[in-house]
């Protein structure tokens, strides 16, 4: 079972999953930021709404694949690269998702070196 304490090293002994893994805790921001430093991809952090738990998406250094739908809930997401802007891609998945009947209004990016941002799709994204 992952927690806080092991997922550092369960990541580093077995590699980086190619697929959401499920969390029964919700990583705080410095867990994320740290998985981010240690293998220098973007992670997703996300929620289905009316399941319990959290999906951990491991991505590349600049992107992360995860599911886009109504009932898919972005939590928060790292830019190892530290870019403190949504990308066109956070911009466009948030619109689709809203466009499919999510809720979801805003998520927060973790632009490593840099504060923590909330983004919605009126947040001016980099090209």
């Amino acid at each position: 079972m992952l927690t806080p304490l092991n997922i550092l090293t369960l990541f580093t002994n077995h590699g980086l999953p190619n697929y959401g893994v499920y969390l029964d805790f919700l990583p705080s921001d410095s867990l994320m930021e740290d998985l981010t430093r240690r293998f220098n991809v973007e992670f997703a952090l996300m929620f289905k709404i009316d399941h319990s738990g959290y999906n951990l998406f491991a991505g590349t250094h600049n992107s992360a694949t995860i599911p886009i739908g109504s009932d898919e809930i972005l939590i928060k997401h790292t830019h190892p690269r530290g870019t403190p802007h949504p990308s066109y891609d956070d911009i466009q998945w948030l619109t689709l998702c809203q466009d499919f009947g999510s809720p979801q209004k805003q998520s927060v990016i973790l632009p490593i070196g840099n504060r923590r941002i909330t983004f919605n799709i009126h947040t001016p994204y980099l090209n």
